[in-house]
This record gives C-alpha cells, structure tokens and sequence, in this order.
C-alpha cells in the first residue's frame, strides 16, 4: 500500500487538534489535590519517590520537569501535565490517520471519537497514566507509519526509543510489542528494519532503568517503598533482607508482586464479569454511530494494508485481554490505551466509506469534482452526526469548568471528588498541622498521599510518616513486620485512621484521641 502524503495543512490541523482539545481538557481540569493513585503521583513528581508497582520512574522524572513551570497550583500542574499528553494523544491519531485514509474529515472523525470518549476525557483531567500509556502508544503507531511511508531507519529508532521509555511510563504499552515485531516480520524489509528498532529500543530501556536507579538511590522520604512496603514485608513472605538491594527491589516492581495474584486468576468467569463492563463502556463512550464505523474500519483496514490491520489487530487485541483478565474494580481503566485503536478504526472505517461514496458517485456523476464534493459532503454530515451526540455534553462541561458527565457514575467521588474537589485538601491540611512534627500514622491508600503531600510538598515536615495499614488484598490483620515496626517506634507518636485488626494488633494497647474534629486511635503502649 502507497500511504497517503502529509502536508503543511496537515501540521496546521494536528495543532489544531491539540491546542482545542487542550483548551477543553484545561478549562475542565481537576483543580487541586486528588485521592489514591493521582494523589500519589502528584506527590511524588515533587519528591522524586518511586511509586506503586511498577514505579513508573519515566513519568516521575518527565512530570517532575513540567512541573517546574510557574503556573497554577502544585497540584494542578501535575494534572496539567496529562492534559498535555492527551493533546499530543490526539495529535498524533490524526497524523496517523491522514497517513492510512487521506480523507481529512475522516482523520478528525476518528480522533474526536476518541477526544470525548467520558474515560478517555476524565482521565485526561487528573493525574494518572492511562492517558500516558495512549501517548506513547499513539506516537509509536505514527513513527511506524513515517517508517513504512518513508523508509527512514529514524523514525523506526525513535519508535524503539519510545518503546524503550515506556516501560518507566507504563508497562501495558508493552503489550503492543509482540504485534510490532511481527509486523516487522511482515513487511519483508526486517534485515534493514531490526538494528533500528532494537538499538532504539535497547537506549529507551537503559533510560528507563537509569530513571529508576536515580529514583532508588534518591529515596525520597514519601517513597512508596516506605508508605507500603517496608513495613508490611511480611505480608509478601519477604524480610528487609530480601529488599535491600535496587534489584530485588526493581523485581518486586515489575513482577507486580502487590497486585500479580489479580492477573489471570481465572480467566473463563473473570472474562466474563469483566467483558460485559468492557461492552457497556463502548456503548456509554462511543456513539453508535462511531461503534458502526469501528465494525466497518476493523475489516476494512485490512483491504488496503494488510500488515497495519495485523498491526493494530495485535497490538489492541492485547491491551483489551489483558484488562479483560485483571480482577481489579477498576478494571475498566486499563482499556483506555486501546481506544487508540478504536479511534483508528473509526476513522478508518470512515475514510474506506468515503471512498466507496467517490467511487460510486464518479460513475453515476462522471467526473472527479463532483464525486469528491459528494464524498466530502458526506463525510461533513457522518462527522455532524459524530459530534451531536456529544454536544451537550461537552457545552454543560465547557460552562460548568468541570467533568460533569462524570457525577454519579463510578469516576464521581475517586479520585476526583468533582463537587466537592477542595475538601481533600483541607482535610489533610487539618490533619498534618494537628499531628506531632514526628508522628506515623497509618491509615487507607486513598488518602495516604494527600497528607504526604500537604506534610512534605507544601509545608516540608519531612519528619511525618505515613503508611498503608493493610497494603495487600485480602488483608485481614496487620502484617507482623508492621507490629515490629511500630514497636521499634515506639515512643514516637503513631497513630490509625481506623483501629487495626487481627492477632498482630493485640499486641498493643490503643487510645480514641480526637486531632481538630479528626478521630484516631493512638497507640499508648506495648502489651506483656
């Protein structure tokens, strides 16, 4: 297949792209400080700590960059700085799409199916890394097609490189590996196309170990490492001997030793629960419209070039089965980095349309002109009918300067307290000025951060520590490497958002205390 050619206009409307999507993922923004995971990363792109599995060092360091910039509040910056990879997201799905179908309207069809899709938009407003992953997933895709259009050995490097960075962005955008080597495969070009790819790909992964040895070594007090881990070794089995070097510790990151008991454990019924979640996010997140020309762009694509159908074929068939197999709630998340390739099939099966329309339309009308203005205008109507559906949606967001479309469904609430954003702030900020300059406590995830980053980012009481109580799923005490470790604290201040259970935990004695309105539980002394 001959690619279609980019042009001046095309870098015109990729900009336009993603400065309008920009401008309405900016004026809907989470504003301030979030819960769980996107509170944690908006700690740490500040502290420079390591995060949950699997630290995800690239992003810290990258984040850490943009957030030097003197504009806003702390914490909105770090979910600016996913904004701005969502714009690029969007950037990028155009240009690849003017590469595979020519059509203009097509190209935007796709990529603003993807644009307002209510998953993809809510988590281009808070800190976390899906939208990430679809960066680097979109921009791989496109350095491909430059490769396969032009041959330059330059954009297959860069694709490797990005490849490479991704593992310390997210590990999921691993997953379209397979599909591209055996692209690679295919394209019968692979004695010229594999020292590129593989060079590019080795530098992307010493970058992103070298991120996160810098990261290790730094050790930031609010490291995930000492909010979860250390404490709680027992839980895994594991002692301070088995986690005191970058690699054993590098090993519990990437083998998910946190969360891997929730992958795969049983596909056939987790398949299944998590299939028919998969169904009701494309019915509530694409018009039917869309979802019609993704059925249509899916086959089509493999029409005209087979080995980019294989391509995208492989690479979202893995993103989708895996998420399809992880026994989370929040699952549903892990499919956003394959709405990429829904957007290419949608604007696919659109552009394959049109050309259909001006292959007909040439042998009823007879002649060039007017085929492609019957093409183009209905290309216009199909791209109307995209947006409609939408319209009010996005009109009740842009006005109301938040995701609206979000309340009262499972995004309300976690992370983005929507209607509420401020009181996560204030309710750490009253709890870490009521708490001693030295005291521990321990307490739930979602809120674990938000103090961490009211005690360390705003106001520097490094001397603050604070822990996950019960940092494995299916917990149902305290881990006894947790009891060890608040008795060798003791008679430093700890305290528990919520009294401990289970054996463990009678082997202290505990007090109510209320801190400015805030209930706890002190622990006052070790038992006989």
């Amino acid at each position: 297949m001959k690619f279609h050619s980019l042009a001046r206009t095309d870098a015109f409307v990729a900009a336009l792209v993603a400065f309008s999507s920009l401008a309405l993922y900016t004026r809907t923004l989470a504003p301030g400080l979030l819960l769980g995971d996107s509170g944690e990363f908006q700690t740490l792109v500040y502290t420079l700590g390591m995060t949950h599995p699997t630290g995800y060092p690239v992003f810290v360091l990258l984040g850490r960059l943009f957030t030097l910039l003197p504009i806003g509040e702390l914490a909105w910056r770090a979910n600016l700085f996913v904004a701005i990879l969502a714009a690029l997201t969007l950037a990028c799905v155009y240009l690849s799409l003017r590469l595979l179908v020519g059509w203009r309207l097509a190209a935007l069809a796709g990529t603003f199916a993807l644009a307002v899709n209510p998953l993809f938009w809510f988590y281009a407003v808070v800190a976390e890394l899906y939208i990430p992953a679809c960066a680097f997933i979109a921009a791989i895709v496109l350095l491909l097609l430059l490769w396969r259009q032009s041959e330059n050995p330059r954009f297959l490097f860069t694709a490797g490189l990005l490849g490479g960075l991704s593992l310390g962005v997210h590990s999921t955008v691993a997953l379209i590996a397979p599909g591209i080597g055996i692209w690679l495969l295919v394209n019968g070009q692979f004695r010229k196309s594999w020292k590129p790819a593989v060079f590019g790909a080795l530098l992307g992964l010493l970058l992103a170990f070298s991120s996160f040895l810098f990261l290790d070594f730094y050790s930031a007090p609010s490291t995930y490492y000492d909010a979860t881990v250390r404490h709680a070794l027992s839980a895994w089995t594991m002692t301070p001997a088995d986690f005191d070097s970058p690699f054993e510790r590098l090993e519990f990151l990437y083998t998910g030793r946190q969360f891997s008991q929730l992958m795969f454990r049983n596909p056939i019924e987790v398949m299944q629960n998590n299939g028919g979640g998969y169904l009701e996010i494309l019915q509530n997140g694409f018009a039917p419209l869309t979802l019609a020309l993704i059925g249509l762009g899916l086959p089509a694509v493999f029409v005209s070039c087979w080995r980019e159908g294989l391509l995208f074929l492989l690479a979202g068939g893995a993103q989708t089965l895996f998420a399809l197999n992880y026994e989370v709630d929040d699952f549903y998340v892990f499919f956003i980095p394959s709405f990429v390739f829904l957007a290419l099939w949608a604007g696919i099966g659109l552009g394959k349309l049109l050309d259909g329309i001006g292959w007909g339309a040439r042998r009823l009308l007879k002649g060039q002109k007017p085929a492609f203005a019957a093409s183009a205008l209905l290309g216009a109507i199909v791209l109307g009918l995209s947006i409609q559906p939408w319209s009010e949606m996005l009109l009740t967001a842009w006005r109301d300067e938040r995701v609206t479309f979000a309340i009262g469904t499972p995004l309300d609430e976690y992370p983005y307290p929507i209607e509420d954003p401020a009181w996560v702030h204030d309710e750490a900020e009253v709890l870490v000025n009521a708490l001693e300059p030295d005291a521990i406590l321990f307490t739930g995830w979602d809120v674990l951060y938000p103090y961490y980053f009211v005690a360390h980012v705003e106001q520097g009481k490094t001397g603050l520590a604070f822990h996950e109580t019960y940092p494995q799923d299916g917990m149902n005490g305290l881990a006894e490497s947790t009891a060890d470790y608040i008795a060798a604290s003791l008679p430093r201040p700890v305290y528990f958002a919520e009294r401990p259970t289970g054996a463990n935990a009678t082997r202290f004695t505990f007090k109510p205390v209320i801190k400015d309105g805030i209930r706890l539980y002190q622990v006052t002394g070790v038992k006989p």
